[in-house]
């Protein structure tokens, strides 16, 4: 006799992958910042939406970083950290890297986590690391 299936009816079945190490700089017009840099990193969040989702292997996750760098190498000009995510956003939804495709999987991009570290400077930011979240909402089944 086999185990009965469980009911997974509502659950939300992720792949999270990250921290991927970023630096970038921005021009935060907004607030009246000059042009400032920062490191941090940016956690990707794939809904799995089959049997199996975003496959997570060296070469898979080394494409996605490739992708991340494509947009952060350049400066981000008139641009606060929140425009930074909604950007990283942006550049990543619906993207498949050639990387991904032999694997196979069902995928979306759920959520974007920009981890943005601090540095004490003469602009006030301190040495902590804030969090910009861009994120689809839960809707149940």
């Amino acid at each position: 006799m086999s185990a009965p299936t469980p009911d997974t009816t509502g659950l939300i079945r992720t792949v999270t992958v990250g921290p991927l190490p970023i630096f970038f700089t921005n021009v935060n017009r907004p607030m009246g910042l000059r042009a400032h840099s920062h490191t941090g990193s940016v956690t990707v969040v794939y809904d799995t939406v089959g049997r199996h989702g975003y496959p997570s292997f060296e070469d898979t996750n080394a494409a996605l970083l490739r992708r991340i760098h494509e947009l952060t190498r350049r400066p981000f000009k008139d641009a606060t950290n929140e425009d930074v995510a909604d950007r990283l956003w942006a550049h990543l939804d619906g993207y498949v890297a050639p990387e991904w495709e032999p694997w196979g999987g069902q995928y979306r991009l759920r959520a974007i986590h920009l981890d943005v570290i601090g540095v004490p400077d003469e602009i006030g930011h301190d040495n902590g690391t804030t969090r910009y979240t861009v994120a689809i909402p839960y809707t149940p089944c």
